[in-house]
């Protein structure tokens, strides 16, 4: 048998729906952030275009602190599962909701 240089998701041998989060990332290290990133961005476009829909109006830095809460918490649970997330990514997440917060509170709106 030819010795491979990458593991197989046979290898993996994790039949949960952890383990089809895990895999990827322990294959792509940057798959997790990335997957934080779009749900940040999408949270982001929802409530900002949702607001703008049912005012006539959006506010960005309002929208841009509720997508980095939710972000923090879904970062939250995904650290509960071993080898998911790592604690630099949870920090960042938690930084960019409190400068969220900081842009939302000296904001003149």
């Amino acid at each position: 048998m030819i010795n491979q240089a990458w593991r197989t998701f046979e290898d993996f041998n994790r039949t949960d729906v952890a383990g089809i989060f895990i895999y990827p990332a322990e294959v792509v290290p940057i798959f997790t952030p990335m997957l934080l990133f779009a749900l940040f961005t999408i949270v982001l476009l929802a409530t900002y275009f949702s607001q703008r829909r049912t005012t006539g109006r959006g506010d960005f830095v309002a929208s841009f602190s509720v997508a980095g809460y939710f972000t923090v918490v879904v970062a939250f649970l995904m650290s509960l599962t071993d080898g998911l997330i790592d604690i630099t990514t949870l920090s960042i997440t938690v930084v960019v909701a409190i400068i969220g917060t900081i842009l939302l509170l000296t904001s003149k709106k």
